[in-house]
């Protein structure tokens, strides 16, 4: 094969005799290549990459400026185009990587290789970028985000380069730069969407949602949400009289103009908010919701108000408050009827009858106006006004707007900052507009900017594929919207979806030209000696093999949030036929990929991505929540195969899993329990119990509590073998509140002292841990903003969250990842206890104590039982006030004690020497007598239930042995503790507590 000549163009983008000739070739090149795949490919491999960084590179900062401080100031008067011919030849580079990150994921390995991206990032962050290069950076960014998907289809982890790139300290800021100014002009809209659209389309990290909440993107897509709810007129009257207020922007946000878009940004605020609670409130309470929706409070007559002395007002002792009613955008819904079972729905849902239930979308005659007093309302009261606007925004929008504010409202309501009667309102407004979209003939608006894939494919078909997931997250843990649901044929709907999804593709694509087997542009090397940016990487997946793939994604979550409650519901699922569709869905993608990537075939043998996998163990999980189900439908389907497969698995989520679906099919009634057994499954689990990931340890744990209950001994002895005395004996002497004294955090701290508990948060500012919100009012008044400037002048130090804000976010992310830290740490344990509760219960019982206590150590194992239920405390850091350090008792959690006080109550019905070592051990019941009071039922009963079974007599032979532990029992005040739960609210407690109390005073009579 002979070498191609080297073009013409090439050799002038080597060696340009001048920056204007450079300009020319690189816009003849944009020309050649702009929709010719096979002349990007031969681009690539004639090694134009390089000279792209190169041109872009020569882009440099102007000297001696600072950092843009105004929005929509000096910017705005550069020139609408490049002016000079350097400008100008980097416009053409950033359009031609533009136009080869739209060839498809074959080009992103050699784009990312040749560090072009890094440049655009800081071209776009330079403080002095020109506005001519702000629109073309965005689009290529976005272009190359659109294509990530097709690249990784096959990785279980996301491909996050760009996303690390983009959200770094060094160039997030241009996001907030972007974002916050105003819709000044067409640029500028579009400008804005695309940051938003990459916020939604690379932000999936919680590092990356933290930093965007932390360095004001979130603060500006609120900016941009109030702006649009100034467009369409529903600002709250009386809004204008508190912009100067404490946490305003100082003025009303200028209109959204006709042309924005909405979806972008509400995808963009959900996508940071979803997932956190703190984050949640800290866009709901961000200078631009605060403006547009100030908090409304009730009214009261003038002569109730009271003037003091020195001018402050207060109320006098008969003041009531007029009756407000409800927040004035509640008047834009429908009533809906009150749901069975719940509480009463407020009057908010039912507007009166007469002239207040009219009023015009833009001038609103709302029945109330605000009062400068603040509310006494109750915490269901405070609502924010975002959650009715979304709502009307649902019923009112249609497209990607319409199914992102339900996304929206969705996040808010599992995240518990909506009223308690929105479930109503959720039943029968949210949910069959959800159901609607499931729907083929469902109109939508060609609206590409609103998809996060830049319309890759047709909006319709990206609606229906994100709608699933959206019903999934509304309706999971909520039994009445699961009802709502079903009841509107979600199941039936969503099973023939599923089937739907196995149809056979049929792509148009051509399969890429190479050029290897042409003289056209090809060369004697070997693609592998070329540098990383001159050769292209894998050739990906088409765009409508990833949507099928999500579109499966989705709809499987959508039929596991349905079902987890009502075994009708599991029914349902299988009588539609689509078990043995779950059951190929846990099939992986074959470990060598498909020589013809552009065109698969779609059948069970071509197997699922890694968050495909996933979605369908949790669909298998809440189907093997039912005894019939799992007996004969999951079993004629074959579901224990691919899920021995999934539990090897690269992917160390698709593990976890897959074992928590094998915890189900260990349960003692699966027929399924003798498979994992004989299939060699337990070595498996008791590597994976070893593992460093802790949810993995956990799901392997439990697996194996399930397979110890009522297993032979022999299974039981390998399960020690294979986890190792030595490890069982590491986790069960640690202390369960050793993590909690480490971190300095008090599990109690809500029924605490207000002792002050200080440490440094994730941004280095010491924090006082149990008042950290609570800021004293001369600073305070510090961080108002009491500067008002025009809209078009805001300041962009105006987009950052004030200290206090910033401040409480941060002490919220520490304490959300020490509090799971530690729930994940007692976990750990707990399961580990339970799991030598069922080791040392059932058939063999009193062998499988000996053998425990020949491995571990009879004296290892009490002593670890008695540390679990030992009193302790932990010292605070010491106060200016005081001489010593104060101490706080710390609580054990109940998990521990629960599982704990199991293990006690079968070591006391073994052996009569095994019941004899509690008795006479120094410590195990003196601790033990201090729980029978324990506000949880099952910590009582396991007290009383271990009295029981010391002082029960086997036969004559152990007559003298109870009397004597009876005898210990009560001398140490057990018959007072047994007489406080005589009157025990549970009546099993009390019964209990009888036979007791029976059985000590017939030995000790």
């Amino acid at each position: 094969m002979t070498r191609a000549a080297t073009p013409p163009i090439l050799l002038q983008l080597q060696n340009p005799d001048s920056l204007s000739t450079q300009a020319a070739a690189l816009r003849s090149l944009k020309n050649e290549t702009i929709g010719h795949e096979q002349r990007k490919e031969a681009w690539i491999r004639w090694g134009i990459l390089p000279i792209l960084a190169q041109v872009l590179s020569t882009r440099q900062s102007s000297p001696g400026k600072t950092a843009a401080s105004e929005l929509n100031g000096p910017a705005s008067r550069d020139p609408p185009s490049p002016t000079t011919d350097a400008d100008k030849a980097c416009l053409q580079a950033i359009i031609i990587l533009g136009s080869l990150a739209q060839g498809g994921a074959a080009f992103l390995s050699p784009i990312f290789a040749s560090g072009t991206l890094s440049i655009l990032l800081t071209i776009l962050s330079a403080p002095d970028c020109p506005r001519f290069f702000v629109l073309p950076i965005l689009r290529t960014l976005n272009n190359v985000a659109d294509r990530l998907p097709l690249q990784s289809q096959q990785q279980g982890r996301k491909d996050t380069r760009l996303a690390d790139l983009l959200f770094s300290t060094d160039h997030v800021g241009a996001l907030s730069r972007i974002i916050a100014q105003d819709y000044t002009s067409h640029q500028d809209v579009a400008a804005i969407e695309l940051a938003a659209a990459l916020v939604g389309k690379l932000c999936t990290e919680e590092v990356h949602k933290a930093i965007l909440a932390d360095c004001g993107v979130l603060d500006a897509l609120a900016v941009k949400l109030a702006s649009f709810i100034v467009a369409q007129g529903f600002v709250l009257p009386g809004a204008e009289a508190h912009v100067q207020g404490p946490g305003a922007l100082g003025a009303l946000p200028p209109p959204a103009p006709p042309s924005a878009r909405l979806a972008p940004i509400l995808r963009a605020v959900t996508v940071i908010v979803e997932h956190s609670k703190w984050r949640a409130e800290h866009f709901l309470s961000s200078p631009a919701i605060r403006t547009v929706f100030p908090k409304q409070v009730p009214e009261f007559a003038p002569a109730d108000v009271k003037r003091g002395p020195w001018g402050s007002t207060y109320l006098s002792g008969s003041a009531v408050p007029r009756q407000t009613g409800a927040n004035p955008l509640e008047y834009f819904l429908p009533p809906v009827p009150l749901s069975p079972g719940k509480p009463s729905v407020s009057v908010a849902n039912f507007p009166p009858l007469g002239p207040q239930a009219s009023h015009r979308r833009h001038s609103h005659s709302f029945p109330s106006p605000f009062s400068l007093l603040d509310p006494p309302g109750t915490a269901d009261d405070e609502e924010n006004a975002v959650i009715p606007w979304l709502l009307y925004v649902l019923r009112a929008e249609g497209g990607m707007a319409r199914l992102m504010a339900a996304r929206l409202v969705t996040v808010l309501f599992r995240l518990s900052l909506t009223r308690k009667h929105r479930v109503a309102m959720l039943c029968y407004l949210v949910i069959p507009i959800l159901l609607r979209m499931l729907d083929k003939d469902y109109a939508v608006l060609d609206d590409a900017e609103g998809c996060p894939d830049g319309g890759l494919i047709p909006p319709g078909d990206r609606l229906r594929e994100e709608a699933p997931a959206v019903l999934a997250t509304l309706v999971i843990d909520d039994q009445e919207l699961q009802k709502h649901a079903v009841e509107g044929g979600a199941i039936k709907r969503l099973s023939q979806l599923l089937k739907e999804t196995y149809n056979p593709l049929h792509e148009n694509a051509q399969p890429m030209w190479s050029a290897d087997g042409s003289s056209d542009g090809g060369d004697d090397d070997d693609p592998d000696t070329r540098p990383p940016d001159c050769r292209l990487g894998a050739q990906g997946f088409s765009p409508r093999h990833c949507h099928v793939m999500r579109y499966r994604e989705n709809i499987l979550k959508a039929l596991a949030a349905l079902v987890p409650f009502k075994d009708e519901y599991r029914k349902a699922v299988c009588e539609n036929g689509v078990v043995p569709y779950i059951i190929d869905s846990l099939k992986p993608c074959p470990r060598d990929p498909p020589a013809d990537t552009a065109n698969p075939k779609n059948t069970a043998v071509d197997g699922n991505p890694t968050p495909t996998l996933l979605a369908a163990c949790g669909a298998a999980r809440m189907l093997t929540r039912s005894v019939s189900v799992l007996r004969t439908s999951l079993i004629d389907a074959g579901v224990a195969p691919p899920l021995f497969v999934l539990i090897q698995h690269p992917d160390i989520d698709v593990q976890i899993a897959a074992t928590s679906v094998i915890c189900n099919l260990a349960l003692d009634f699966s027929p399924m329990k003798e498979a994992i057994i004989s299939a060699e499954i337990l070595p498996v689990l008791c590597e994976h119990a070893h593992s460093t990931n802790t949810k993995l340890r956990i799901e392997s744990l439990w697996a194996l509590k399930h397979v110890a209950c009522n297993s032979t001994n022999d299974v039981k002895i390998k399960i020690v073998e294979s986890l190792g005395s030595g490890w069982i004996k590491h986790i069960i002497t640690q202390d369960p509140t050793a993590a909690l004294a480490q971190r300095g955090i008090d599990e109690e701290g809500d029924n605490g002292t207000g002792t002050g508990m200080s440490r440094a948060n994730s941004a280095g500012e010491q924090v006082d841990l149990l008042n950290p919100v609570d800021p004293s009012p001369e600073r305070d008044d510090d961080l108002k903003m009491a500067d008002t400037m025009p809209p078009s002048k805001m300041s962009l130090e105006m987009f950052l969250p004030d200290a206090t804000r910033r401040r409480r976010l941060a002490l919220h992310g520490d304490l959300d990842q020490s509090t799971q830290a530690r729930q994940d740490d007692i976990a750990v344990q707990e399961q580990t206890f339970d799991l030598i509760r069922n080791l040392i219960c059932g058939p063999g019982a009193s062998e499988m104590i000996d053998h425990l206590f020949r491995e571990i150590g009879q004296d290892v194992l009490l002593d670890a039982l008695t540390d679990k239920l030992r009193p302790r405390a932990i010292a605070l850091p010491p106060r200016r006030d005081t001489a010593a350090p104060p101490q706080r008792a710390l609580q054990v959690p109940t998990e521990i004690l629960v599982s704990v006080t199991y293990v006690i109550i079968h070591l006391a019905a073994g052996l009569p020497w095994h019941r004899q070592l509690l008795v006479s051990h120094r410590d195990l019941l003196r601790h033990l007598v201090g729980y029978f009071n324990h506000n949880h039922r099952d910590v009582r009963i396991n007290c009383v239930w271990v009295v029981i079974n010391l002082t029960y007599e086997d036969d004559a032979s152990d007559r003298d042995g109870c009397r004597e532990r009876a005898s210990t029992l009560r001398s140490m005040g057990v018959m007072d503790r047994l007489a406080s739960l005589e009157d025990d609210p549970d009546l099993d407690v009390r019964e209990r507590t009888k036979t007791a109390q029976h059985l000590v005073k017939s030995m000790v009579s």
